[in-house]
């Protein structure tokens, strides 16, 4: 238990630091001050360049990325490591491409789904949209519990349902008292706590006197370790290029990363969060991939793959430095968890029962949202129970029904103003059912992830549909 300490010790201090941080800058902020709800669900236009890099690399960087993705490159080899490498543009993407249409928007957005409903004016492509997003983000939250349960678990030696309860209860201690701005600077504060642990890690690990003749012999006995296309060629170009698609170029379609954009303070921040998230972006995904790849080496037989990071770091470092350097990982699934719970029970609360009943106030809007945070973290907590020995293929799964939802919606909302609500439900609605379908094609058709053709009828029904009602109405005002 000694490792425990530390964890518990940094929970609490960057809790107190990033709430006492987020008071003050409130005070300063001036726009939303009337409304206490738009306070607490998007906390005003204040996101600079450093601070926007931050806190979106730090939402997108999850468990998948900490204990899912190591995971893979321990069982796939160096091939997954180049795999992950793929998403490093997904910064340039969001905020070069969508960034500046989102800040040209005359009205400021509490959520993802305010705007769709706004720029659509779809009653049925809102509420599909908000059940999407919140049965994906409880997925998603899920798998972060069972990769923070893991991680406490595996370090300190306690169970994994004391460190599951441990990891939920330190959630909803982050989220309920917060908000909004108090959600970003957390993410802030640990997207560098992630940064010097994983510098770590990577030291201790290439530190070790055993690992480069360990690295020699076990590429020499089994090559395809360090093979592009991974063991047993489960890595083919097909692979490659379609998973571009899911961890890059789908991500202008996660809502988790877009509301960053509703928050963003002027174009400056956006050149400067595009620089800056990007060197993060690179970091953040080379460094912890390339752990489980050398943690291969060092421990060859383990049974769980995602094991592998809460092995390293409990078998190479002392109890006491182990705690510390735990705080890394923590953060990792703490900055995503926090985001997804936050903004999943501001859309049920904000798109849902605000429009059932427009006069709530603002003090029961914020209630009701700490109400649902509540039950939205209990089914996710129900789900990891009895959790999988891989959790990365879930978070992918929840991440491409996600793009195959909003992707095209979102495009098209911001690039093609002749669009209109019928046919980016059409595309959303498409895309969804498309998805799951492939999804339960197992194994992979010719080796493309499902998001692919999902992606690809999602937009054809845009098209179609957009394209039937163009002339529809050129026919019918040639028969006036």
């Amino acid at each position: 238990m000694t490792s425990l300490l530390p964890v518990l010790v940094y929970l609490a201090l960057s809790l107190l630091i990033t709430r006492v941080w987020s008071a003050r800058q409130a005070k300063r902020s001036q726009q939303f001050c009337d409304d206490k709800a738009k306070r607490f669900f998007i906390g005003g236009a204040f996101l600079g360049g450093p601070l926007l890099a931050l806190t979106l690399v730090a939402t997108y960087t999850s468990a998948g990325s900490f204990i899912g993705g190591p995971g893979a490159a321990y069982k796939f080899g160096l091939g997954w490591v180049w795999l992950a490498v793929i998403q490093v543009p997904v910064v340039m993407l969001t905020l070069g491409v969508l960034g500046p249409k989102f800040l040209a928007q005359k009205k400021r957005y509490s959520t993802i789904i305010e705007w769709l409903d706004q720029r659509y004016s779809n009653h049925w492509l809102s509420i599909i949209a908000m059940l999407s997003l919140v049965v994906g983000f409880i997925a998603m939250i899920a798998v972060q519990f069972i990769g923070g349960a893991r991680l406490l678990s595996g370090v300190t030696g306690i169970s994994y349902e004391l460190g599951l309860t441990i990891f939920v209860l330190t959630v909803l201690a982050y989220t309920l008292t917060g908000g909004f701005r108090a959600v970003v600077l957390t993410d802030a504060l640990q997207g560098i706590v992630m940064l010097l642990g994983l510098f770590i890690l990577l030291v201790v690990i290439l530190n070790q006197p055993q690992l480069g003749a360990l690295l020699a012999q076990t590429t020499l006995e089994s090559p395809e370790l360090i093979s592009p296309h991974g063991v047993g060629n489960a890595l083919g170009w097909p692979m490659m290029l379609s998973f571009w698609v899911l961890i890059c170029f789908g991500t202008m379609g996660l809502p988790h990363t877009i509301v960053r954009l509703l928050a963003v303070k002027d174009t400056k921040s956006l050149k400067r969060g595009m620089i800056w998230g990007t060197i993060i972006c690179f970091l953040m995904t080379l460094i912890p991939h390339l752990c489980g790849f050398l943690g291969r080496v060092l421990f060859p037989e383990l049974a769980i793959p995602d094991e592998i990071m809460p092995t390293l770091i409990a078998q190479l470092m002392t109890p006491f430095w182990a705690g510390i350097l735990l705080a890394a990982p923590i953060a990792a699934v703490m900055s995503s968890v926090d985001s997804m719970l936050l903004q999943s029970a501001v859309s049920i609360v904000r798109d849902g029962m605000v429009r059932a009943y427009p006069s709530m106030s603002a003090t029961w809007q914020v209630r009701l949202t700490q109400v649902v945070m509540v039950v939205i973290t209990a089914l996710a907590c129900f789900w990891a129970i009895n959790p999988p020995d891989m959790i990365v293929w879930i978070n992918l799964a929840a991440f491409g029904a996600l793009q195959a939802v909003f992707l095209w919606p979102i495009i098209a909302g911001l690039f093609w103003p002749s669009v209109s609500g019928r046919s980016a439900l059409f595309a959303m609605c498409s895309g969804m059912v498309s998805y799951l379908s492939l999804q339960l094609q197992i194994p992979l058709q010719a080796g493309i992830h499902p998001i692919v053709p999902a992606l690809l009828i999602s937009l054809m029904m845009l098209i179609i549909s957009h394209c039937g009602e163009r002339l529809c109405i050129s026919r019918t005002l040639k028969a006036k």
